[in-house]
């Protein structure tokens, strides 16, 4: 079943955190994705990766009328007003949330992950292997220089 413009869940998030907590929390903490039978067949190799991009959605801000453009960074008011597009921030014009992560294992349909900042439920869109997005990430250092 489709959501919005074709997008919709391909798993969620196990995870110990359960409501959400400050960012730095989730800096080591461990969680799982778990990966809806229909899309198991796309995991696929992905054991071969060191990292991934995980494209999930800010569930619970799903019902925020409009989001606001500007936002103190991390919360904090002591820090002055950024624009949401050069911020991190969970609230955001469509709620998606996107975050590298070091993969741990691949476990039949469930992909062991640190360091996604996401709490228990929240629905995951998207994975894609870091290496694709960086044609550099597996290059030998003196290929880069």
């Amino acid at each position: 079943m489709s959501g919005l413009w074709g997008i919709s869940p391909i798993g969620k998030v196990l995870s110990p955190i359960k409501e959400p907590v400050k960012p730095d929390l989730f800096h080591n903490a461990r969680c799982s994705v778990e990966i809806y039978p229909e899309f198991k067949e796309g995991l696929l190799g992905l054991e071969e990766e060191r990292e991934v991009l995980v494209m999930f959605l800010f569930h619970l801000n799903l019902n925020i009328e409009k989001s606001p453009l500007l936002v103190h960074p991390r919360g904090d008011t002591s820090r002055p007003l950024r624009g949401v597009f050069a911020t991190c921030s969970p609230t955001r014009p469509n709620s998606i949330g996107t975050n590298r992560c070091r993969l741990i294992a691949l476990r039949n349909s469930y992909i062991d992950l640190i360091g996604l900042e996401a709490i228990d439920g929240t629905p995951v869109i998207d994975i894609k292997p870091f290496s694709c997005l960086d044609p550099r990430y597996d290059a030998k250092v003196e290929d880069l220089i």
